[in-house]
């Protein structure tokens, strides 16, 4: 760091982070909240209120002193750029510091490991930057969201069956982005999604391309031993069952994909039409689906505990059947006096590309920042 000091600007970031996931604050609050003395308080929220990442918006009723003046996250002073890798498409959206998306756009490609794609890759999101006047100075990091199993630490893609790779480095990407890049399996980016003050341990449940998960321990990601927590895809749930694309037979995945509600060629939209006009092939065929769905989530119940979040393109969906499944859960779960521990997820768009992007806003929030940069994004802002 050029300037100033690593501990400040970790306590910096620390009060970005609550009043991220707050609507207001004042600063006792905050010294309360954080276990920080009042000066330290003080002198750390009057420098973000320099830099332009807090904002004082009104005060506190009166009880016969000074009235305590209440704090507001500047949302729109910085912004991320969060990117989903999809087999064929690419999804860029720019998200302020609360994760909500600003500009949103889809390049039509089609993936590839090699350099031409990358290339391209690189010139789409230049055009993308340019046409919606982006200012670069003001993002903080950027977020890859990627369908494969990362490893962190070495920063590379172990496997991804959905591609067919193994040991890829994430460098091809780097070079693509002009921006400090972080990088996480697609789940994990959806479920970060998700994170909201009022629930911070929960496992997430992603019924997209690839059925997969992942697992929220108070606010933080759980990779596991060999970063492919939550690979949950590849449970067996029938045992000799449908040949999964992974080459086991009987996988979560080979029934719970989008897939299998798309056999004949109509797309999710078409599909739940269909059941909503009481097609009873369509029915049927929902109700085998949310059979399977019930298994799964009452085993993960048991194994963890913890709310269960359904999202992915299925989820989108759900929420108009979450009592016709949590009838099918209560056959399974003999231990729970009511079904209470299974909701849809709140982000039904962007969900991957946008947990990408708060992701990178995680990584290089103002902890990394030195003084002159967030002069500059004062002046941006």
């Amino acid at each position: 760091m050029a300037t100033g000091n690593a501990g400040k600007k970790q306590t910096q970031y620390r009060i970005l982070r609550l009043l991220r996931a707050e609507e207001t604050l004042t600063r006792q609050d905050i010294a309360q909240q954080l276990c920080l003395s009042m000066p330290t308080t003080l002198q750390n929220t009057n420098e973000l209120l320099e830099y332009g990442l807090l904002q004082e918006c009104g005060a506190m009723e009166s009880t016969g002193g000074r009235r305590a003046r209440k704090l507001v996250l500047n949302e729109n002073a910085a912004l991320g750029l969060g990117i989903d890798i999809a087999l064929h498409h690419v999804e860029v959206v720019i998200t302020n510091l609360r994760g909500k998306v600003m500009i949103q756009d889809t390049l039509p490609l089609t993936f590839r490991d090699e350099n031409a794609w990358y290339q391209t890759f690189q010139r789409g999101l230049d055009a993308f930057l340019c046409e919606h006047a982006v200012e670069t100075e003001r993002i903080l990091g950027a977020g890859l969201s990627f369908p494969g199993i990362i490893d962190g630490a070495s920063e590379t893609i172990l496997r991804s069956h959905i591609f067919q790779l193994e040991h890829v480095s994430l460098d091809r990407f780097k070079k693509s982005v002009m921006f400090p890049l972080a990088a996480a399996n697609d789940a994990n980016c959806a479920c970060f999604a998700e994170l909201a003050r009022e629930r911070e341990t929960y496992l997430f449940v992603s019924l997209n391309e690839s059925v997969g998960g992942a697992y929220m321990v108070q606010g933080k990601l759980q990779s596991g031993d060999h970063w492919q927590a939550g690979e949950i895809g590849h449970m067996l749930l029938i045992p000799g069952g449908k040949t999964c694309y992974c080459g086991k037979c009987g996988c979560a995945d080979a029934y719970l994909s989008p897939k299998v509600l798309q056999a004949k060629g109509q797309s999710l939209e078409q599909f739940f039409q269909q059941v909503n006009g009481g097609d009873m092939q369509a029915c049927a065929v929902w109700d085998t689906y949310l059979e399977h769905l019930a298994i799964l989530l009452t085993n993960l119940r048991m194994l963890y505990d913890v709310d269960i979040l359904i999202g992915g393109a299925v989820g989108t969906y759900i929420k108009p059947y979450m009592q016709q499944l949590e009838e099918k859960a209560a056959k399974y779960d003999c231990f729970a006096r009511d079904i209470d521990y299974m909701y849809p997820c709140k982000r039904r768009m962007h969900a991957f590309a946008a947990g990408a992007s708060m992701l990178a806003i995680e990584r290089y929030g103002i902890h990394v920042l030195d003084d002159e940069r967030l002069m500059k994004l004062r002046k941006e802002s």
